[in-house]
């Protein structure tokens, strides 16, 4: 179900059961910044920074459309629902949930390389003022829904991913960031599986990163956004 955020000028995807949205799109009038900081910041320190960037942009904080969080290690599902209330709890505090739903999406991987002790923040995305011709979205990451060769993961990824670019009103085309978690070596697959879907918009590749998802005995996950700004944040 899409569902409004007219406080933060996006609407969302809801997911039942789950502490973050499916995706979210911007508002007509509204376009989407991706800040990533340098170094993940712990948790609770790390949605008080997203906080003061939205302060400093003169966004109120329910603008925060997405955020991307890195984990020690993938969790088994005790952990991970402990996990998940810690997260609501903290966003909670900054006031981001309404009726009773968290409307920002999400991705959270383990790193395999330059990994965390502890969760944390890595990038988030928000809404400001500005029209593209091109809907502004940002997907929570998919993992594989069920298991099976690479190639097959790959494929149910993308056509979850692609029912909720649908849902939002955007398509693969639409995209400016293509991003893989995983640790196996498939750069045919790569290609063949998720780029070859997205039209256009692969001329910008995709960016791999070496990780696993958040629960233990999943091996892929795919993320997209479209933004019409990327800032690197130093401090």
């Amino acid at each position: 179900m899409l569902a409004a955020n007219p406080s933060g000028n996006y609407r969302y995807l809801t997911l039942d059961g789950r502490p973050f949205s499916a995706g979210v799109v911007a508002d007509p009038g509204y376009d989407l910044v991706h800040a990533t900081f340098a170094r993940p910041i712990p948790l609770r320190a790390g949605l008080e920074a997203a906080a003061r960037v939205l302060a400093r942009a003169r966004r109120p904080v329910n603008a925060i459309a997405g955020l991307e969080l890195r984990s020690p290690s993938p969790l088994g599902k005790a952990d991970f629902d402990s996990f998940n209330e810690e997260y609501v709890s903290g966003l909670r505090s900054l006031g981001m949930e309404m009726d009773r739903l968290v409307p920002a999406a999400r991705t959270n991987v383990a790193a395999s390389v330059g990994g965390v002790s502890e969760p944390s923040v890595y990038a988030l995305t928000y809404t400001v003022s500005g029209d593209r011709a091109r809907p502004a979205f940002v997907l929570s990451g998919a993992p594989e829904p069920h298991p099976g060769t690479p190639a097959e993961m790959l494929d149910a990824i993308v056509q979850v991913l692609s029912g909720r670019l649908k849902d939002l009103g955007a398509a693969w085309v639409d995209a400016t960031a293509i991003q893989l978690y995983g640790v196996d070596n498939v750069q045919d697959l790569i290609v063949d599986r998720v780029l070859s879907r997205a039209g256009d918009a692969a001329v910008h590749g995709i960016k791999w990163f070496p990780s696993l998802p958040p629960i233990e005995g999943l091996r892929f996950e795919v993320d997209a956004r479209s933004v019409g700004t990327e800032i690197f944040l130093t401090a």
